[in-house]
């Protein structure tokens, strides 16, 4: 799929092929206009004739206007999809840069200000390399992910929390510097516009609210699963978790009908139950599989069959695929932490060191609010 492949690039290469495209779509456009006029969209001539009469492409359409609507539906998905990634990618590009400038005129000023070389303010950074219990504890915070035992990936671990202390550290190194020489970034987090409408975890007070677009066959959302319940244990009152469905149904037969198992289980006020059991086992999700998970889960059986078959659930899911496709989603999972786009499967660092950001932000608001003009 489009999106997976796309998703999967780092960012360099996001970049190499948004550019790419963004040549090849001006060639495009250069080309057509060069060229001579021709029959397309919205075109009055006569695309064909039976006995004389002309056809019209308005005819044709209107013959099958369920596939020409899906057409238009799938140009109109990945036409978004590529303005959010190049949108976010030029957003952590320009965040990247600032960050660059920022930091390197935070130590020359340091320097300056201790007559020495900017080797030797460098030389104060100081990196504290992960204990066997740290790494320990990582391994089994992602166990499901690596899928590998830890004898192992042990050097792999210890090597990726080295460079995240590395980072880590010299990130703190530098907003330390930021601070005692009046330096600041004031670029706002890249954030998308998306509604948080769906079955919920966690209080509506929540100051960080992560919207899910989920499908209950993806492995890559099962594997995200253990983070967000990790998250919402670290941060009860702070954290709401909103779920809503995308069915990759080219991929997955059956998700589209574990989808719609999510909607009647929560008409009997039991959605996260039966969200948690068909990520839990994710070979039981026919609709015979369904229908004995509703009942070890203490569901009506009758109402809850009847809800499966019914295509009542419809609605539901029609809303959550024209959000997705506004949004320009293709694939599974894709997170937005209080509208800040992350997609595919999210280690929980990831997800810690963006709700840590933005209740850092939410605490920085509530000071200035209370204290103008400080």
């Amino acid at each position: 799929m489009f999106s997976r492949h796309f998703a999967g690039l780092g960012r360099s290469s996001r970049i190499c092929l948004m550019a790419i495209l963004s040549v090849a779509i001006a060639a495009s456009a250069v080309a057509s206009s060069t060229q001579p006029t021709r029959s397309g969209a919205g075109s009055t001539a006569p695309i064909g004739s039976i006995s004389g009469k002309p056809l019209a492409e308005s005819d044709i359409v209107a013959g099958d206007t369920r596939d020409f609507d899906q057409l238009e539906a799938d140009h109109e998905s990945k036409r978004n999809q590529v303005e959010l990634e190049y949108a976010k990618a030029r957003h952590d590009l320009l965040k990247r840069e600032l960050d660059k400038r920022l930091d390197r005129e935070a130590l020359e000023r340091e320097a300056k200000a201790r007559g020495v070389a900017p080797e030797a303010v460098l030389a104060d950074m100081k990196v504290t390399p992960p204990t066997e219990e740290e790494s320990k504890a990582f391994y089994d915070q992602n166990k499901g992910r690596i899928n590998q035992p830890y004898q192992l990936v042990e050097p792999k671990v210890k090597e990726y929390l080295t460079a995240q202390r590395k980072k880590e550290a010299e990130r703190a190194f530098y907003d330390a510097l930021r601070a005692r020489h009046d330096i600041r970034s004031l670029l706002e987090p890249y954030r998308v516009a998306v509604a948080a409408t769906g079955p919920a975890r966690g209080q509506s007070s929540a100051k960080v609210t992560i919207v899910e677009f989920g499908d209950f066959q993806c492995p890559f959302c099962k594997a995200s699963e253990q983070s967000l319940k990790t998250l919402s244990a670290q941060y009860p009152e702070d954290l709401r978790v909103v779920f809503r469905n995308l069915p990759l149904t080219k991929l997955h037969p059956n998700a589209l009908v574990a989808a719609e198992a999510g909607i009647c289980a929560d008409r009997q006020g039991k959605f996260w139950e039966m969200h948690d059991a068909m990520y839990d086992d994710q070979g039981a999700l026919d609709p015979d599989g369904l229908k004995a998970t509703a009942a070890k889960l203490g569901l009506d059986p009758e109402r809850f069959g009847a809800c499966l078959g019914d295509g009542s659930a419809n609605s539901s899911l029609d809303e959550d695929a024209r959000a997705a496709r506004a949004l320009g989603l293709e694939g599974t999972p894709y997170f937005f932490i209080n509208g800040r786009p992350v997609d595919g499967d999210v280690p929980l660092a990831t997800f810690e060191a963006i709700v840590k950001e933005e209740l850092a932000r939410d605490r920085r608001d509530s000071d200035r609010d209370r204290h103008p003009g400080e």
